[in-house]
């Protein structure tokens, strides 16, 4: 079942459970709060991907009630083997909400999960209803509640990275020799070189060191080959300050956060964190024959940076 697995990994992502109800009708729900409009648009958007997988021509009426009963014997515990495919999909539903029933609505504990709400949106989405809001809005109306509510957290647990990074910068400007441009970033020459200034595409060849705020080293190549890659793919302190930095030169950079990972946590680099570089300039390289890194080459390349600064 590699579309019930989709479905699973990237719809149902929530830790919730299912009781029986009386009735598997499309019905108007009572949304009050935003928690009640997060379980309803949680339960239409699951339902209506259930839908459009499985849920075809003249038995969808029969699907329905075989996937709900599925589902229904699956919270409980019961799953019945060679049982009809919209069964034993409910089941399979079932059984992996309720082994994920304590991890609160959309794996954040702090979301009160309404079973009645997400329930009467389940069966909506299944049946193709728009009441309230359609599919489609369910979808959107997650995915930027979600975020703002990610964000209010990530500034709840790490806003104190922010604050410092804030007093940090604005302590650093006051220093002789720190130039503050436009956007916030801080830097100061060490050494200015004489070859040619970068533009974004070009393939760069730099040694580096990473710091934070606070003197605690993250990343280096020292000891290493230098890291050659293009100027845009990196963070956009990097990119703007390498553009003023001809050949040769050596600049100390403060990297404002939302220059830098912002609300990212990149192992050593915790969310919010201003970060400070000592990066010098070796060369600009011949762009290779081969094209450019896909975006899924770049991540990888992110991600061997992230487990090297581990």
């Amino acid at each position: 079942m590699k579309k019930l697995n989709i479905i699973l990994a990237v719809v149902l992502v929530a830790a919730i459970g299912f009781t029986s109800c009386n009735s598997n009708k499309a019905s108007m729900p009572t949304l009050k709060t935003q928690i009640d409009s997060l379980n309803y648009a949680f339960g239409l958007a699951n339902g209506d991907g259930v839908k459009n997988y499985y849920i075809k021509g003249d038995s969808a009426k029969k699907s329905i009630e075989a996937l709900m009963a599925g589902v229904n014997e699956g919270m409980k515990g019961k799953v019945e083997k060679e049982n009809t495919e919209m069964a034993d999909l409910g089941n399979k539903i079932g059984t992996a909400l309720k082994e994920q029933k304590k991890s609160g609505l959309m794996g954040d504990s702090s979301l009160k999960v309404d079973i009645k709400l997400i329930k009467q949106g389940l069966v909506n989405g299944l049946r193709g209803s728009k009441i309230q809001m359609t599919p489609k809005d369910a979808q959107e109306y997650l995915q930027k509640t979600m975020s703002v509510l990610q964000a209010k957290k990530m500034e709840r647990l790490y806003g104190a990275n922010k604050e410092a990074g804030i007093k940090f910068l604005a302590e650093n400007a006051k220093k002789p020799g720190i130039i503050t441009t436009a956007s916030g970033l801080q830097y100061e020459v060490i050494k200015k070189g004489n070859g040619k200034l970068p533009v974004e595409t070009d393939q760069v060849k730099v040694n580096y060191k990473g710091t934070l705020v606070d003197g605690t080293e993250f990343d280096s190549n020292t000891g290493k080959a230098p890291l050659v890659f293009q100027a845009n793919q990196v963070i956009k302190g990097w990119t703007e300050a390498l553009k003023l930095m001809p050949v040769g030169s050596k600049y100390k950079l403060y990297i404002p956060q939302e220059l830098a990972y912002g609300s990212r946590d990149q192992g050593k680099i915790k969310p919010f964190s201003a970060l400070i570089f000592e990066v010098e300039l070796l060369s600009i390289e011949k762009a290779p024959a081969t094209p450019q890194m896909t975006p899924e080459q770049m991540q990888q390349m992110q991600q061997q940076m992230q487990q090297q600064r581990r």
